[in-house]
């Protein structure tokens, strides 16, 4: 029997010596690889949020050139010289009369600040930065010339070379309704309006435009089952078109326009749309109460800092929800009136601006005197609530009573109604 030492076990691994080494090497690779990702991944993170702080400072440097702007369109930056008032022609033909339509440090460093690029007429392609001569001979050098809208354009500078780009556009107007007659009676009721102007002294309404820039129009708009006993009353006989005398009251034109769906202003379209103009949560009623200008009774409204904006030059917004007696007084209010009761025309009442009775629909006059509106006028009568099938009710226009009152369409008075509460933004965008 042949025998067999046993290999000693030191022997037997010979080969694996050095295995820990390398181990340990290729685990160090590992461990160094895994602290250099660690390392760059926390110095672009710092790198981001650096750029990104950096970004920010650019946007809302961007941000505050806007606002610079949009504080010399609402009238709270003198010009210089002082004395040039802030209209949308006046920004958009001779912006640099108003340093903050130029550039400006938003940091005190200067390390962020914004450049007014442009501020562009994008209905009639007014830009006085592209070329000054030939918007004096076309658009600004024309009185009629008046900006419904404005494009401006603001680059925004940070820390770090970063730049951001941001545009707006304004609109002149807050209330946007078309005004296609003097005074707008719709009905749908059935029933007649109840229509009475009184003889040739009493009442003047013209659709002429009293600010001599605009075309005429209609003085009353009516709806076509109520237009033979208007043009009856206009004609000087009884709404049935009996007892005629053949002197009528003074109207321009004679006769009344009938409303369709083309001259009908959208929010008088359906008694619906005429809640969701006064109730809606974008509504009248809801814009008076955040300018803090709604009041439960024409005496309140009267009584208030503002009053109905007699003295102030621009007028303001009046929400009366409930009646209202308007006069006397010279003028005894601007901008736009809304009352949802009863308006009493009283003696020497003066008011430029459009005047809107919705809800109880009657307009009255009473006592002597001489009295005008300047403007227009909207009656209509409807439930505050109800369905959405409910149609106007006939409204009461009487203004037959003592003196005399014209009652006449004005383009200024209506652009400065409609532009009461504030300009409108109607879309911010970087581009």
């Amino acid at each position: 029997m042949r025998s067999h030492k046993p290999t000693p076990f030191c022997e037997s691994r010979a080969g694996e010596r050095g295995a820990a080494l390398i181990t340990a090497v290729l685990l160090s690779l590992l461990l160094l690889a895994a602290g250099g990702i660690l390392i760059l991944t926390s110095t672009m993170t710092g790198i981001t949020a650096r750029d990104s702080t950096a970004e920010m400072q650019a946007y809302y440097a961007a941000e505050s050139g806007i606002s610079k702007v949009l504080a010399v369109l609402r009238g709270n930056v003198d010009s210089s010289p002082s004395g040039t008032k802030a209209s949308f022609k006046n920004v958009v033909c001779s912006p640099s009369l108003w340093s903050a339509t130029g550039s400006g440090n938003v940091a005190a460093d200067g390390s962020s600040r914004y450049q007014v690029n442009s501020i562009f007429d994008p209905d009639n392609q007014v830009n006085w930065a592209l070329d000054p001569n030939a918007n004096t001979a076309t658009q600004c050098a024309l009185a009629s010339y008046k900006p419904t809208r404005l494009r401006i354009r603001v680059s925004g500078f940070g820390p770090r070379d970063s730049k951001k780009n941001m545009e707006v556009i304004v609109d002149r107007y807050t209330l946007q309704y078309d005004v296609n007659a003097t005074v707008t009676l719709p009905n749908g009721s059935g029933t007649q309006i109840g229509f009475d102007l009184g003889g040739s002294n009493v009442t003047t309404t013209s659709g002429n435009d009293a600010c001599g820039s605009g075309a005429p129009i209609a003085a009353f708009a009516i709806s076509n089952q109520d237009y033979n006993a208007t043009n009856n009353v206009i004609d000087g006989c009884h709404a049935d078109g009996s007892n005629c005398n053949g002197s009528g009251p003074n109207v321009y034109p004679g006769d009344p326009a009938v409303l369709g769906n083309a001259n009908t202003p959208s929010f008088l379209k359906t008694v619906a749309n005429t809640r969701l103009f006064l109730y809606g949560s974008e509504g009248m009623k809801q814009a008076a109460i955040n300018q803090g200008r709604y009041f439960t009774s024409g005496a309140a409204a009267i009584a208030s800092t503002a009053g109905l904006g007699a003295n102030n030059t621009d007028g303001v917004f009046t929400f009366v929800d409930g009646d209202l007696v308007l006069g006397p007084g010279n003028p005894t209010g601007q901008g736009t009136l809304i009352v949802t009761g009863t308006l009493t025309l009283n003696g020497n009442f003066n008011f430029n601006g459009v005047i809107m009775v919705l809800g109880t629909g009657e307009v009255y006059r009473s006592g002597g005197g001489s009295g005008n509106i300047l403007g227009a006028m909207f009656v209509a009568k409807f439930a505050a609530a109800g369905a959405d099938t409910d149609q106007f009710s006939a409204p009461i226009f009487n203004t037959s009573g003592g003196g005399n009152a014209t009652i006449q369409y004005c383009t200024d008075a209506v652009d400065k109604a409609k532009s009461v509460g504030g300009h409108a933004v109607k879309g911010v965008r970087e581009y």
